[in-house]
């Protein structure tokens, strides 16, 4: 966790540094920030959803601006969501006040440069010592109906990493799940629908720059390609990164191995960095198949570029290179997805961000969903964002967003308007109050949501309860649904030992005019790590 201040800086101010949520796996969130100096693993991140900041991410990894995090909660996380952290002073032992000073120089520490006597060890010995990370949950969730659609469900998971078994160079990755809906009878085939294998590879260092894996692994530097079962090789001759893997793909039914699914392709990347920050660049090609054919051919570049002051862009554009139309088979390139994101933070107290974000459903050309079902239902999504976040004080914070969206086979956009402002600190019961507004227009509704949120930690953070309300008012367009009006109540606790176990109650109660249900999600958590 972050370093401890000493009791002289408590009165300092933190800064909350915040980043986006740039990449969503089936088991890991991916979040980039202009710097990660400050981040450790292990260390808790908080989104900003539903209009309130949440503790919701751990780091997994880390690189020089973004991490790889495992989710807390049990909601998808929407790609570009906000998170962040509280960036403190680092302690240097020394230095005034204990904050470290990056320009000083002792001249007591300056010595004479001696001769060598041997070259230094290839590998220190503290890069060879074995670490493990692990996590168990047993989790339950359900509803209450009073039109009799009560349901429940168990769900477990297990990941377990050990990195260089033994000191030596080989590691280990697991991430298993089951989940079951109770009442259904149990047979071979809905087993296997209800047991997932998300990650389970063996690595091998062979070298100081190149590691070889095996398995159902996931690369961080083809993310969006999402999981591959086969053999992955990746290696770096200085700032330039190369990569390549065959294998196939999991079975879009039942996330199984399929030995039809062939796929096979390499990524090169490339970065740098100044004293603003990085710049990385990477292009993946890949080709997949369906049993023996062509499925899709397609190539992926991505751009993060924070090299200007206060300034961060990034961009991504997918194209498929193959098309078969009428048993006709060409090489036309043909854009499937583009995503462009700007930010700009002019000062700490207030930043600018906007994304723009076009894609269209992939259509594959062997694995037949079906294909006229793709043709139909294939849509171009489009939105542009604006966001501003505002620091009015050192405990209230302000943000405004705007979205336009349209579809191309819609006649109206979607025009959504957000506006929050946060209180990190009531006085007197040192709590977190979040006071939310949503104001929503498409071409089947438009309404308003109107929500307040409270945050307070018990018995120093081992204890965390929210309680939030929120109320709905939708008017369709169709008068048969008429309007929707719904008060929500949510209440959730979420209790911490110095075990390591935690354990999460949630409840959320929905009342409408004329029926009432509720939702609960129970989950006990245990994660293990190698002693420091």
């Amino acid at each position: 966790m972050f370093l401890a201040f000493s009791s002289s800086l408590k009165a300092q101010e933190l800064s909350r540094v915040e980043g986006q949520v740039t990449y969503i796996s089936i088991q890991q969130v991916y979040v980039r920030f202009e710097s990660t100096k400050n981040i450790q693993v292990k260390d808790t991140l908080e989104i900003f959803i539903q209009n309130t900041w949440r503790k919701a991410l751990i780091v997994e990894s880390i690189s020089s601006k973004s991490c790889v995090t495992i989710p807390l909660m049990k909601e998808t996380i929407p790609i570009g969501t906000k998170v962040s952290f509280y960036e403190r002073p680092i302690r240097e032992k020394g230095s005034p006040l204990g904050i470290a000073e990056p320009n000083r120089i002792i001249q007591n520490d300056i010595k004479p440069e001696l001769p060598k006597e041997e070259p230094p060890k290839e590998e220190a010995p503290i890069e060879r010592k074995q670490t493990f990370d692990g996590r168990i949950s047993v989790s339950t969730n359900g509803s209450r109906d009073v039109a009799g659609r009560d349901f429940d469900r168990v769900r477990s998971t297990f990941s377990f990493d050990i990195n260089r078994i033994n000191g030596g160079r080989t590691s280990l990755e697991t991430y298993l799940i089951y989940s079951k809906r109770l009442g259904e009878n149990l047979n071979y085939s809905s087993n296997s629908d209800d047991f997932k294998v998300y990650s389970l590879a063996i690595s091998q260092e062979i070298g100081k720059k190149t590691v070889l894996s095996i398995g159902r692994k996931l690369s961080l530097q083809m993310a969006n390609m999402g999981a591959i079962d086969g053999l992955q090789i990746e290696t770096k001759i200085k700032k330039i990164g190369f990569g390549a893997f065959g294998g196939t793909r999991p079975d879009q039914n039942d996330y199984g191995f399929n030995p039809g699914l062939i796929q096979y392709g390499g990524f090169i990347a490339h970065e740098i960095e100044n004293k603003h920050g990085p710049m990385q660049s990477s292009l993946a090609i890949a080709e997949q198949k369906y049993q023996g054919a062509t499925d899709r051919r397609f190539a992926y570049f991505q751009h993060n570029n924070s090299l200007i002051k206060n300034l961060n862009l990034f961009y991504s554009v997918e194209v498929d290179l193959y098309q078969r139309i009428d048993s006709v088979a060409t090489n036309q390139i043909n854009l499937t997805s583009t995503y462009l994101s700007l930010r700009y933070k002019p000062s700490q107290r207030i930043s600018f961000t906007t994304s723009y974000d076009n894609r269209r459903n992939v259509i594959y050309y062997e694995t037949y969903r079906s294909y006229l079902d793709q043709l139909i239902n294939q849509e171009t999504r489009q939105g542009l964002r604006l966001q501003v976040n505002y620091k009015v004080s050192k405990f209230i914070y302000a943000n405004a967003s705007g979205f336009y969206r349209y579809q191309s086979n819609k006649a109206e956009p979607t025009k959504n308007y957000v506006a929050t402002i946060s209180f990190s600190q009531l006085p007197g019961i040192k709590a977190m109050l979040n006071l939310n507004a949503n104001w929503m227009n498409t071409y089947y509704f438009n309404g308003t949501i109107y929500g307040v949120t409270l945050n307070k930690d018990l018995f120093k953070g081992f204890l965390s309860t929210e309680l939030s309300y929120r109320k709905v008012d939708y008017t369709f367009v169709d008068k048969e649904q008429g309007k929707m009006l719904q008060d929500i109540v949510t209440f959730s606790a979420n209790l911490y030992t110095k075990k390591r176990t935690s354990l999460m109650l949630s409840y959320e109660g929905t009342y409408e005019p004329k029926v009432n249900y509720g939702r609960y999600y129970i989950t006990l958590t245990q994660r293990f790590r190698n002693k420091k």
